[in-house]
């Protein structure tokens, strides 16, 4: 029986919930939350207390009118005693009708010790039993509630009879409505005023916590630069506090690796501010593909201009590298005088590392070539490049001194595109012909044969290739993307010059 009937409660439980689960708000604000939660305490404490004040009430009133009452009917037992003696009817009749008389009472009697009527007037009961001397009787008499009270008639401690005094009970009970009235008036009064100022508390409470959501949603999109102005001196406060220093702090390590990523890659720049204890000396063999880029004929250039032109040239081709590497996942591994050093597989992973890496080659040769026509039109000097790329086993990581350490590759497979580039001419993209071994490569490549090389520190020739373009989706998306590239480099370059 138990277990049916909580099985009922919860099937309605249920009902309920799926019922005004729709009506509900999915989002409700913390101010509503503590403003209704306030509101409903006062509510239930003002209403207590209004009712223990109402019962009191009443009891007081009640209490007050039943005293009236039969200190009335005490002062007719007094003034009858020697008249019932004297069994002087009269003497009562005129007693009875005078008292009755009075606008507060309703009627008036006199009974014998046996309970029969001796004498009346106005509204009284019948008879009157013993059991019912020591308490007020409350009747009805046409639709009107009475209340008698009783007192015996003692003479020597003798019961001579006993007095009876009628009140009606429409002056108290329109005292006790007003008496109610006015304390239920009083309550919602307060109630609604609690109402009110628990809202605007509540409010008020939840208005930190609405900065600290901004905070949180400036941090989400990025603003590091928001703070909380409010300051207070408790847990809130606190919490405030915390949050602008934790804020100061995360644009701090940002702006650190904002500037770290301009000098090694920004890949390498935040692991490295990730977890700075990992910053140490050693390395991890990786396959991976590198790109020696290096300007034809610079130093014979370099003599004949200024120093401030020589860096405006190195920075506008430089800034063409790096927008071909990031296009195709590699990484600025560093700028050696007019030679730029771009690495692919590593320190990101990238499977596609030897395509991507022949595409880049392509794409900063092309760039060149446009860069250098808009610059001629505007009397400007403009380079060549030769480009050396090889692909294999090579040691990634931190190398240097523990004072001193830079993220780099090393190995034979870098030193040889290094070479390569020397002995490549102007224009040229050179690469073994190990890479195009690849299946995966060489069909999608337009490549020519270079001949054997001489490369320093080998001891065979090795034999080379020129890479002439890639697969044609390749190169139709490349098009579109160094015309865009080349406008935004030339835009650069012309709000850089005085």
């Amino acid at each position: 029986m138990t277990e049916s009937l909580a099985g009922k409660f919860r099937n309605i439980g249920r009902n309920l919930g799926d019922g005004l689960g729709p009506l509900l708000p999915s989002y409700l604000p913390v101010a509503w939350k503590l403003g209704l939660s306030i509101s409903l305490l006062i509510t239930l404490a003002m209403t207590v207390l209004g009712t223990v004040l109402i019962n009191s009430q009443m009891e007081h009133m009640r209490a007050q009118a039943d005293g009236y009452g039969r200190a009335i009917a005490d002062q007719l037992a007094d003034t009858a005693r020697e008249p019932m003696l004297a069994e002087d009817q009269f003497s009562l009749k005129v007693l009875i009708n005078n008292l009755v008389g009075n606008h507060t009472l309703r009627g008036a009697a006199l009974f014998s010790p046996e309970g029969k009527i001796l004498d009346s007037a106005g509204a009284i009961p019948s008879e009157v039993k013993p059991s019912q001397v020591n308490a007020p009787r409350r009747w009805q008499a046409d639709e009107a509630a009475m209340t008698t009270y009783y007192t015996p008639v003692t003479v020597r401690d003798m019961t001579a009879g006993h007095a009876a005094v009628t009140l009606s009970a429409r002056a108290i009970e329109q005292a006790q409505q007003s008496v109610r009235d006015a304390i239920i008036t009083a309550t919602l009064v307060m109630i609604a005023i609690a109402i009110i100022a628990a809202f605007m508390a509540g409010r008020r409470l939840s208005r930190p916590i609405n900065h600290l959501l901004k905070a949180a949603d400036a941090i989400g999109s990025g603003d590091l630069h928001y703070r909380i102005p409010q300051r207070r001196n408790d847990e809130i406060g606190l919490l405030i506090d915390s949050y602008n220093k934790m804020a100061s702090g995360l644009l701090e390590k940002n702006q650190v690796e904002r500037v770290l990523s301009r000098f090694v890659s920004p890949s390498v720049a935040r692991k490295m501010m990730a977890d700075l204890e990992q910053v140490k000396l050693g390395g991890r063999d990786v396959e991976a593909t590198v790109l020696f880029a290096d300007i034809v004929g610079f130093t014979q250039l370099s003599e004949t201009m200024e120093p401030d032109e020589v860096a405006e040239l190195l920075n506008a081709y430089f800034d063409a590298i790096t927008l071909a590497a990031t296009f195709y996942r590699g990484t600025i591994d560093k700028y050696m005088g007019d030679c730029a050093m771009v690495v692919f597989g590593v320190p990101e992973s990238d499977p596609e590392h030897q395509y991507h890496g022949l595409c880049c080659a392509v794409m900063i040769q092309r760039l060149v070539n446009q860069l250098n026509e808009q610059r001629r039109k505007r009397g400007l000097p403009t380079v060549a490049f030769r480009i050396g790329l090889n692909s294999g086993h090579m040691l990634a990581g931190n190398l240097g001194s523990r004072d001193r350490m830079q993220y780099t590759v090393v190995g034979d497979a870098v030193n040889l595109a290094s070479r390569l580039s020397n002995l490549a001419e102007s224009g040229q993209i050179i690469l073994p012909e190990t890479i195009l071994q690849d299946p995966n490569v060489v069909s999608r490549v337009r490549y020519s044969r270079a001949g054997q090389m001489e490369v320093r520190g080998k001891r065979e020739p090795v034999a080379t290739y020129e890479i002439e373009g890639v697969h044609p989706q390749s190169e139709a998306l490349m098009e579109q993307r160094v015309r865009e590239l080349v406008d935004q480099l030339m835009e650069q370059s012309s709000g850089q010059r005085p």
